[in-house]
């Protein structure tokens, strides 16, 4: 991966942001040299990392891990065919406070005659939101997890919530996981987060967000590096 423009443009929240410390923004910086414009995506290693931040490898990790934790980034771990370490792939997202105020697609505005009122359009909303959040459900199959694992329901409500966030601040590639994620991807999915350990996480939300988003990634580079069994 070369660095081929002269320059890059970072957000100014990235840069005015309290949360962040000098480090940690400039890790920010020097990955969004290395991004695609389209897709704001990367791939260098940490010791490259290092190397242009001018920090120790560890440094490196500990600050794309916390960039990664207060949402301002998320890391997909990639493999080789073999099954070996491949440098992570890093998606620069909007700043949390922006992800979920993200702007909707702009309309073609309608004749006067055919403008509804704002409550009219306040209905819509909601009915769209619904009927999103009822899709997921039934994609999902949710009545088998109010059946048999009502403890771990309130989890199930909170990841089909976040599945739509998830979408509309997205790159195209995590759309079309996010489309095919099934009950079976949020079994194992529960499973994992199960065992993980939350203590310092400021954010739990954009935590668990990236995290899933980071699980079905997983999930979909096994299956396609599985060697099938010979017959």
């Amino acid at each position: 991966m070369k660095l081929t423009r002269p320059f890059v443009m970072v957000e100014k929240d990235v840069l005015f942001s309290p949360e962040l410390t000098a480090l940690e923004k400039l890790v920010y910086c020097v990955l969004c040299a290395f991004s695609d414009n389209n897709t704001r995506s990367c791939y260098p290693s940490y010791n490259t990392i290092a190397e242009k931040v001018g920090c120790s490898k560890k440094t490196a990790i500990q600050c794309v891990a916390s960039l990664c934790e207060k949402g301002w980034m998320q890391k997909m771990e990639q493999r080789t065919k073999k099954g070996g370490h491949r440098s992570n792939r890093y998606f620069l997202s909007l700043s949390p406070e922006k992800q979920n105020t993200s702007p909707a697609p702009i309309e073609p505005e309608l004749p006067s005659q055919q403008k509804k009122s704002d409550s009219s359009s306040d209905n819509e909303g909601y009915y769209r939101y619904s009927e999103r959040l009822e899709g997921i459900k039934n994609q999902i199959n949710y009545d088998y997890f109010a059946e048999n694992m009502p403890d771990q329901l309130y989890m199930v409500d909170f990841l089909c919530r976040c599945i739509p966030e998830l979408y509309d601040t997205s790159f195209p590639e995590d759309r079309k996981l996010l489309n095919q994620v099934s009950s079976l991807e949020i079994i194992g999915f529960l499973q994992h987060a199960t065992n993980q350990n939350y203590s310092g996480v400021k954010n739990m939300k954009a935590y668990l967000k990236t995290m899933f988003l980071e699980y079905i990634w997983n999930e979909q580079l096994l299956l396609a590096t599985a060697v099938p069994p010979r017959i």
